[in-house]
């Protein structure tokens, strides 16, 4: 082995085990000189390769700990109980884009930042997201408390059981708050995220993650509430949030700790700006994705949701895990952006789409026809999916192969307004073809008609136009300093 210009240079090896071979110079802890360009696009793989390798263990103990917790909750709750949560979960998320985008925009102004080492403009960017957040949560606390009374809770679920009835505006509220509280805390990964270091908020997850189970067995003991069980769900977690936070800026990063004087009025107009296209994004993704859960509620009954959402969390496990090699790219790609190493980008964009086809696609192929062995092993008799369903579950998957290393770039690349203009398409279409097949065809109907939308309105117009991104880019000067 020898070095050249600060980068560890390996004997080649034939082959993807040779390959795998001399990647594991990635994963040494001395940073490499990155005042060349071959320095600084090992060191963003250096970065890269921490995030995935730590945030992957993490979540791999993570999602442990979910399935184990999934099994007992639904052992725990009623088959009303249980489809309300999931329904209940699926439309907080939709309040997701409450955030303006702002945290997505701030990713995008530290990423900028990190590349031209503009400490400053980091520390008032961080500022002035956390004033804006703070007040939207409140905003949101304060017209949830003025509309709960006047809210009818057992029917917007659709349950007919008195313990769900009675449940249901409780649950509700507390997950409203503790989304709520979760805006202003979400802006710590982001900050970690766009310095590569995610893989530390990863590590508090799992603490978050760990702390629930205990607190969702004690619930189970003590034979509590529905609402005490939400508790249970999200308040641990909420709780790492802020201890993350507070080692992050007393720490890790104590020059980028937010001070009242920091607040810069100029830059809620660019981070409103990025944010607001994020935020159609998200909100279009939430309508296509989140709402399946509601669609099927409304047409077929809450009982009805888990034959749907459970196999869902299977299938999402792939994509789950692959999301954390794929993450620290979208930073990575920004900062590389700031400096013009369009060759790194190219490179990369190919390495992560055959990763992701290496994952996904043996995963979909697996999991459709040995995912009802696996269900029935992970929660019984609960759910009884058909093989439509699996179909379709693995068919998505596999769709996934391109959707996340081409949105990584896209979102690197700042190409906003092409991702928000097919995700409203998606999503408009995805919401109306997904009734119409669940009322013909049962919950397998949702599925499918994610994936007729998401091959019209996404994947087709993405592949048409990330060709033509890449060339633009190469002809681009770098990003002004």
């Amino acid at each position: 082995m020898t070095e050249i210009q600060g980068v560890e240079a390996d004997v080649a090896l034939p082959g993807v085990s040779g390959r795998l071979w001399s990647s594991r110079r990635y994963l040494r802890l001395r940073p490499f000189d990155t005042s060349t360009p071959e320095g600084r696009s090992a060191e963003r793989y250096r970065r890269i390769a921490w995030s995935t390798l730590l945030a992957g263990v993490g979540k791999v103990i993570s999602m442990g700990t979910g399935f184990i917790s999934v099994p007992l909750v639904i052992g725990y709750l009623s088959d009303d109980q249980y489809g309300m949560w999931l329904t209940m979960s699926s439309l907080v998320a939709v309040l997701g884009p409450l955030d303006l985008g702002i945290g997505l925009g701030l990713l995008t102004i530290l990423s900028d930042a990190d590349g031209r080492g503009d400490r400053e403009t980091a520390r008032r960017a961080v500022a002035t997201s956390l004033t804006m957040l703070l007040t939207i949560a409140a905003v949101v606390l304060i017209v949830f408390a003025a509309a709960y009374a006047f809210i009818p809770w057992s029917r917007l679920f659709n349950v007919d059981t008195a313990a769900a009835a009675s449940d249901a505006g409780p649950a509700a509220a507390v997950l409203v708050t503790s989304f709520a509280l979760g805006l202003p805390l979400g802006i710590i990964g982001l900050i970690q995220l766009a310095h590569q270091s995610n893989y530390i908020s990863s590590l508090w997850a799992i603490a978050g993650n760990l702390g629930s189970l205990a607190a969702i067995v004690a619930v189970i003991v003590l034979h509590a509430s529905l609402p005490i069980l939400v508790v249970a769900l999200t308040g641990v977690g909420l709780l790492a949030a802020l201890l993350n936070g507070a080692a992050l800026f007393r720490y890790q990063r104590p020059w980028l700790r937010p001070h009242r004087g920091d607040v810069d009025r100029k830059l809620m107009r660019p981070l409103l700006r990025v944010g607001g296209l994020f935020m159609i994004l998200q909100i279009a993704g939430l309508v296509g994705y989140q709402l399946d859960n509601f669609v099927i509620a409304q047409i077929m009954g809450a009982r009805s949701v888990q034959e749907y959402a459970v196999p869902v969390k299977l299938f999402s496990l792939a994509p789950t895990l692959l999301s954390f090699a794929l993450m620290p790219l979208w930073p990575a790609y920004r900062e590389s952006l700031a400096r013009g190493d369009w060759a790194w980008i190219s490179r990369t964009l190919r390495r992560s789409l055959l990763l992701a086809a290496a994952i996904n696609i043996p995963s979909a192929v697996f999991l459709t026809f040995a995912g009802p062995m696996v269900l029935h092993l992970w929660v019984g008799d609960k759910v009884h999916p058909t093989f439509v369903l699996m179909l379709g579950l693995g068919l998505w998957l596999a769709m996934n192969t391109l959707n996340g290393p081409l949105a990584m770039l896209l979102n690197g690349a700042n190409a906003m307004g092409f991702q928000a203009a097919c995700a409203i398409l998606m999503a408009v279409a995805n919401v109306t073809i997904s009734i119409f097949l669940v009322y013909r065809v049962g919950v397998s109907g949702a599925v499918w008609g994610s994936i007729i939308a998401q091959a019209v309105f996404v994947v087709l117009p993405s592949i048409w136009y990330v060709p033509r991104l890449l060339r633009r880019l190469r002809q681009t000067p770098p990003l002004p300093a």
